[in-house]
């Protein structure tokens, strides 16, 4: 599996020399999979990691999602930072919903680190119904064709460039470690 990542990673250039990333790890099985494959490439390609986690303070285990995944970066001595929001109560004061009161934090925040960190480039993991789910978010918006393309390998926005990792099977994988 980390063949098939590092042939993605290459095919899209989304990962140059000296380049420092900040990676969004949830705590999910997506984001840690991520994590470790990166991880584990980071020597490899010559390149480091930041860890950027925002507890969306919704579910009482997100507690313990924040505190697995601080430990976890910490058994691995990568820099972790994260963040607590009531997203509920931000998407009410804002009038929009939940997932995107949720999206837009977790995009600021990792903004703020990646200039914090002096990082050039953002990492987040998604899976194939994280696609779905977007073009169907993007045609309900009236997107028209573009929507239709979903989430892409590789984005730019306010000079960073966001690589989003896609996944089958990690959950499978992750159990067997």
């Amino acid at each position: 599996m980390e063949e098939k990542v590092l042939n993605t990673i290459k095919k899209y250039n989304l990962i140059k020399a000296n380049d420092k990333i900040v990676l969004g790890v949830s705590g999910g099985p997506d984001s840690l999979f991520m994590l470790n494959i990166l991880n584990n490439l980071k020597e490899q390609l010559n390149f480091k990691i930041v860890v950027a986690h925002i507890n969306h303070m919704i579910r009482e285990e997100a507690k313990e999602e924040e505190k697995f995944v601080e430990e976890f970066c910490t058994k691995l001595g990568i820099q972790f930072y994260s963040k607590r929001i009531e997203v509920v109560k931000y998407a009410n004061n804002n009038k929009i919903g939940t997932e995107e009161a949720g999206r837009k934090i977790r995009y600021e925040y990792f903004e703020e680190i990646a200039n914090l960190t002096k990082s050039n480039k953002i990492a987040v993991a998604h899976n194939k119904n994280d696609k779905v789910e977007t073009i169907i978010m993007h045609i309900l918006r009236g997107s028209g064709i573009t929507g239709l393309q979903g989430i892409q390998p590789k984005n730019r926005k306010n000079n960073k460039t966001y690589n989003r990792n896609r996944k089958k099977r990690y959950r499978r994988i992750l159990q067997r470690k």
